[in-house]
């Protein structure tokens, strides 16, 4: 449900940005880039406070204005879904865990498309500064566990499970349970 409303947030945000004149439209820019700057400082403090809760609350509000995000912004931001993820696969909430991913990989990918190389290269800093932090590999990790998690949700993965068990099942019954059928007269081979 949260999901739900973080996308109607999303989209109507986008519709108000697009709307009014040159001059309201540079207002909103200059608006968005003040709003995360402000909620940049109100992570850090959630963070320093060891307040993982707003952290997150605060990663996901500024999640909405990636576009304006810069690099550094983008790694804090990730390392904070990377912590906020950590704790709840220790709390065992697999729901929160699939949104903190979901989320994860949107702002990895969105920040990479508006600005790759000065993204990458905090990437390189922040990896320089804690080797835990490969961003790349997080994602690829991270868009692994959605594959798998969607194959479940739609049933491809049980239903491949199910059919190598099936053809195992099947091959054995047929072997003990049944004679194998008769070749016809005509196609023996000649005695």
């Amino acid at each position: 449900m949260k999901i739900f409303y973080f996308c109607i947030l999303l989209i109507s945000s986008g519709i108000l940005a697009s709307c009014g004149d040159a001059k309201k439209g540079i207002k909103t820019t200059t608006t968005a880039s003040e709003e995360v700057e402000t909620q940049k400082s109100q992570l850090e403090q959630a963070l320093t406070d060891g307040n993982l809760k707003q952290a997150s609350v605060v990663a996901d509000s500024m999640s909405l204005f990636v576009d304006d995000f810069t690099p550094e912004q983008t790694v804090q931001v990730l390392t904070t879904f990377i912590k906020v993820y950590k704790d709840a696969v220790a709390r065992h909430e697999s729901r929160k865990a699939l949104e903190t991913i979901r989320k994860y990989v949107d702002v990895y990918d969105i920040a990479l498309s508006t600005n790759p190389k000065d993204t990458k290269t905090a990437f390189q800093k922040a990896m320089r500064n804690n080797p835990e932090l490969d961003f790349g590999a997080v994602a690829i990790a991270f868009r692994e566990k959605l594959s798998n998690y969607d194959s479940l949700q739609d049933g491809s993965l049980n239903r491949n499970q199910s059919d190598r068990t099936d053809s195992v099942t099947k091959t054995n019954s047929d072997t003990v349970a049944e004679k194998p059928q008769e070749i016809p007269l005509e196609l023996r081979p000649a005695e």
